[in-house]
């Protein structure tokens, strides 16, 4: 047998703090209304159709994560918020809140954990199914404990944990080296046909036909930290194709779900400008949202490219260290604002530059999202 990887306690850990806090607060009937990678980018809670509520469930839901909090604590949030707002919900008080607080929380951390192994995975190229081991694992989960594949295949595009409502499975991270000393191996193509083969199924109240995977529940066929990013994507290129007025109104609502998470980049900036000072390896493969480009650098590209392009601008830790070294850490600690708020942009052959009243930063303008190239202090 194999040494066992510590299950462990799914602990608080930024990142998923940010992902959490940067999600977009959408009011909704039922959990069939929004379904799979869009839950990436959206808080609901089935039934909450008031905004005012939604936004009260939604704090109650970071204080859970930020501070810890447990279960009974996050249900006298939630019998206050129900008390103020009268609101008649389906479901036992028990179920409901076990449902919200641990759904959001393991999405949360999955995503967050996600953006950490992508960073690593140069080192850690490997992902290891893991249920809870204990008596409560779905038969169909169980089946899925010790598979073993690299990072990046499409195993975990839809099988990337939680599965379902109140999943407590998990994968961790391995190198080729922990591989060998655990006496694993990696799983087999032909092992997985089982596991990744649709099925249809018809849903009783509206006859309509829904494309299913074994043992994953309805909505649940995603990985929640690929999709953060799918998400923020999909956003950008749709802002892109918006009329000049209407991206006045959606760019800045959009840059503020973004500017939630300014805490986790900043703190992000610090580890890679230690590294940088201690001459450590940096973090290979990850890359930060930074924002999304203002409506003038958007309008600059419009008028001389007839493609479909993105709003949305991100940065990796090699032009990190960049611009660490050329305009210093408190500038590239405010390199969201910078770009956001950039007051001259000028467009060419698909690459936009951005001029700042402290740097000039250089982004390749691509189909799905812009990427940071230069930073220069001016």
């Amino acid at each position: 047998m194999p040494v066992s990887p510590k299950y462990g306690r799914l602990i608080k850990f930024d990142e998923a703090i940010s992902h959490f806090k940067q999600k977009i607060q959408i009011p909704t009937e039922s959990y069939k209304d929004l379904r799979g990678h869009i839950h990436a980018r959206a808080f609901t809670v089935a039934g909450a159709t008031n905004t005012e509520l939604l936004g009260d469930l939604h704090k109650a839901v970071t204080h859970a994560i930020e501070d810890g909090e447990t279960l009974a604590a996050f249900r006298k949030r939630f019998d206050d918020i129900v008390a103020k707002h009268g609101w008649s919900y389906n479901g036992k008080r028990g179920w409901r809140t076990k449902t919200i607080y641990r759904n959001n929380k393991n999405t949360a951390r999955a995503a967050g954990r996600w953006e950490q192994q992508q960073r690593v995975k140069a080192r850690r190229p490997y992902l290891l199914y893991l249920t809870a081991g204990d008596q409560r694992v779905r038969p169909q989960h169980g089946k899925w404990n010790y598979i073993l594949l690299p990072i990046e295949h499409n195993f975990w595009d839809t099988h990337y944990p939680p599965n379902g409502w109140l999943c407590r499975c998990k994968v961790v991270n391995l190198s080729e080296a922990e591989i060998k000393r655990q006496g694993l191996t990696v799983t087999p193509e032909n092992a997985l046909k089982e596991h990744t083969k649709y099925f249809t199924e018809v849903d009783a109240n509206t006859g309509e036909e829904l494309q299913r995977l074994p043992g994953i529940d309805l909505g649940w066929d995603y990985n929640p930290g690929k999709a953060w990013l799918g998400g923020d994507i999909s956003a950008g290129k749709t802002l892109y194709k918006q009329d000049k007025h209407i991206r006045d109104v959606l760019i800045p609502k959009f840059n503020d779900a973004v500017n939630a998470g300014e805490s986790h980049f900043k703190k992000h900036i610090a580890t890679t400008a230690a590294k940088q000072a201690l001459g450590r390896e940096l973090d290979d493969g990850a890359k930060l949202i930074v924002g999304h480009l203002n409506n003038n650098a958007v309008d600059k590209v419009i008028a001389k490219s007839a493609l479909d392009h993105s709003t949305l601008v991100v940065i990796d830790d090699a032009m990190i260290s960049v611009s660490l070294a050329a305009i210093g850490f408190e500038q590239t600690a405010n390199l969201m604002q910078l770009i956001q708020q950039a007051s001259s942009a000028t467009y060419n052959q698909s690459v936009l530059k951005l001029t700042t009243d402290s740097a000039l930063i250089t982004i390749q303008v691509m189909a799905d999202f812009n990427r940071v190239v230069a930073v220069e202090k001016l």
